[in-house]
């Protein structure tokens, strides 16, 4: 090794880089002439192990270190270019900052955003918390600055949706809380007996149990039509011969799905004790379908018993009918008709809705 080279550390594969560099064709000039502070700050930055880039000179000259890489996304080999040509994209955003600390002002940002080009599909958000440090040398003179940084673009998404699902969260118990309330008067003002109550009351609470589950084990963001189905059916029907299922993907908000749910259980339930689930021939079919294009694209879900005891319209309607009807109705912001021929139950739901 060249004396010269001698403050690189060259099993470190960006020291190897820094000594292959042609850095006579940069503004830093042939290596050998560079002056101690440089090469003092060069061997500190690349022997690092956090992400670091010296930014050297009025031109801000890189060198940066191997943890510094993946910051780059991918730029390519910027080493040796200007700071302000690596990050031209985000240059109005920093380039104050970065004036700051030339002439001796330290900053420290947390989680600053930036509009970064990392590849071909143009710019991203992206978020940083680093500093700038000015580096000076034994005269007190800033000559360049030390760029020490972090990608943090990955933790601030995270919070970003636990802070969403949180409120989800909150909003979504306060709906439950209201239901349940809704439920324990409605069954109270109906049942005749204790024992009548209690049933009612655990049947209703572990259909609002199966929706959160709907909830909380899709594989997606949003739940879909198919979700709710597959699951009351994996519920309802162990072998999944007594319910079909037919329709495309169709993507359900959050209160849709908790209301789909609660009315496909209802049906479930009696249809299990009054309908087709009730006898061995019965069969029950659920089709949906979405046609049309944009806001105009009309869904339609349908529930179709058959092959069970002849049916009649209930005496009364209690709760389960609210469900069914009302609920489903109103977070669809649709129609729904329940109808009673003999040969079984229909239930059907319409409304307008965008593709998404």
């Amino acid at each position: 090794m060249t004396t010269s080279l001698a403050f690189l550390d060259l099993t470190i594969p960006m020291a190897q880089r820094v000594a292959e560099h042609d850095w006579s064709s940069t503004p830093l000039g042939p290596i050998d002439t560079w002056p101690p502070v440089l090469k003092i700050t060069v061997s500190l930055t690349l022997r690092s192990g956090f992400p670091k880039c010296l930014c050297w000179g009025s031109e801000l000259i890189a060198i940066y270190n191997d943890a510094f890489i993946p910051t780059l996304g991918d730029k390519g080999d910027c080493l040796g270019l200007p700071f302000s040509v690596i990050w031209q994209e985000s240059w109005d955003t920093i380039g104050p900052i970065v004036a700051k600390a030339m002439v001796g002002e330290a900053t420290f940002e947390k989680d600053f955003p930036m509009k970064v080009r990392r590849d071909a599909n143009g710019l991203a958000e992206a978020f940083f918390t680093f500093s700038y440090s000015p580096v000076v040398d034994e005269e007190g003179v800033v000559r360049g600055i030390m760029d020490t940084v972090i990608e943090t673009t990955d933790r601030v998404r995270f919070e970003r949706r636990a802070a969403i699902s949180n409120r989800e969260l909150v909003h979504r118990s306060k709906n439950s809380y209201a239901l349940v309330t809704a439920i324990v008067r409605q069954i109270a003002r109906q049942a005749s007996t204790v024992e009548e109550y209690r049933d009612k009351l655990v049947q209703r609470i572990s259909d609002m149990g199966h929706a959160q589950d709907v909830l909380s084990l899709r594989a997606h963001e949003e739940a879909t039509v198919r979700d709710v189905v597959h699951h009351m059916r994996e519920r309802m029907d162990g072998k999944g011969t007594r319910i079909t299922l037919s329709g495309p993907d169709v993507a359900l908000s959050d209160e849709e799905t908790f209301a789909l749910t609660l009315a496909l259980f209802e049906l479930a339930t009696n249809s299990a004790k009054y309908g087709a689930l009730s006898a061995e021939a019965g069969r029950v079919s659920v089709d949906w379908s979405l046609s049309g294009e944009g806001t105009n694209a009309t869904f339609i879900f349908c529930w179709t018993e058959r092959g069970g005891p002849p049916v009649a319209p209930p005496q009364r309607r209690g709760f389960g009918s609210f469900l069914v009807k009302q609920m489903l109705a109103a977070e669809f912001g649709g129609e729904v008709s329940v109808d009673y021929p003999e040969e079984g139950v229909v239930c059907q739901l319409t409304c307008q809705r965008s593709e998404r």
